[in-house]
C-alpha cells in the first residue's frame, strides 16, 4: 500500500515536472514568433511594383512599373547588345504625362506610353517612348515606337536589390529621369513644356 503511494507520488511529480516544460517551450516559442514578427516589421516586404512621379507646376509625370529583384544576379551586364528589356517586370512600364516632355532634341507629347530600355552597347542604353499601352512587357513591338533617347550610365556606391525608378522635380520645367538597379544608375535629363497642356 506503502509502495503504491510512493509510485502514485512519483507519477504526479512527473506530470508537473512535463506540463512546467512544456509551459516554457511554448512560452520560448512564442517569444521566438514575437522576434520574427518584430523583425518582419522592421523590414518591411519590396512591393512587386513601384510608382515614381514629380509635379511641374500643374502638370504632373508619373511611372508605373514592375520591380524585379537582383536575388545574387547582375542582370543590367548580362544583357546583350541590341536587347530590348520590359524595364521591370510582368506588366510594361508605363509613363503618363500632362504636358509635353524634350529630351534634348527629342519631343514626347503628352499623354501615355509604354517605356523600354535597350541596350546598345556595354556603356550605352536608350529609352524607348512606345505608342502601344495596356500589354504586357514581353509583347514588345518596334512598329509602335514614338521614339528613343540616351540614358547615362554611372556607377552606384550602394547595390539597389529591387528595380528601382525615380522621378525628380528639378524646378516647375526641368526634371530628371533615374532608374537604379545593381550597381548601374541610368538616366536622363528632360525639361516640361507646362503650357502645352
Amino acid at each position: 500500500m506503502k509502495s503504491l503511494h510512493v509510485v502514485r507520488l512519483a507519477l504526479l511529480t512527473i506530470s508537473l515536472f512535463s506540463f512546467i516544460m512544456c509551459g516554457k517551450k511554448d512560452e520560448a516559442q512564442t517569444g521566438n514568433t514575437e522576434s520574427k514578427s518584430e523583425a518582419q516589421a522592421e523590414t518591411p516586404a519590396i512591393s512587386d511594383r513601384g510608382d515614381a512621379s514629380a509635379a511641374f507646376g500643374t502638370a504632373t509625370v508619373s511611372i508605373n512599373y514592375g520591380r524585379p529583384k537582383l536575388q545574387g544576379r547582375d542582370m543590367l551586364a548580362q544583357a546583350t547588345d541590341g536587347m530590348v528589356w520590359r524595364m521591370g517586370m510582368n506588366e510594361a512600364t508605363e509613363i503618363k504625362t500632362d504636358a509635353d516632355l524634350k529630351f534634348g532634341a527629342t519631343v514626347i507629347p503628352k499623354g501615355n506610353y509604354s517605356l523600354f530600355m535597350k541596350k546598345m552597347s556595354a556603356e550605352q542604353w536608350e529609352l524607348i517612348f512606345n505608342k502601344k499601352t495596356g500589354v504586357w512587357g514581353t509583347e514588345y513591338s518596334a512598329a509602335d515606337d514614338l521614339a528613343s533617347v540616351p540614358l547615362s550610365l554611372s556607377a552606384n556606391s550602394q547595390a539597389v536589390e529591387a528595380f528601382t525608378v525615380e522621378l525628380t522635380a528639378v524646378n516647375a520645367t526641368a526634371g530628371a529621369l533615374k532608374v537604379m538597379w545593381g550597381t548601374h544608375i541610368l538616366s536622363s535629363a528632360f525639361t516640361v513644356n507646362a503650357g502645352g497642356m
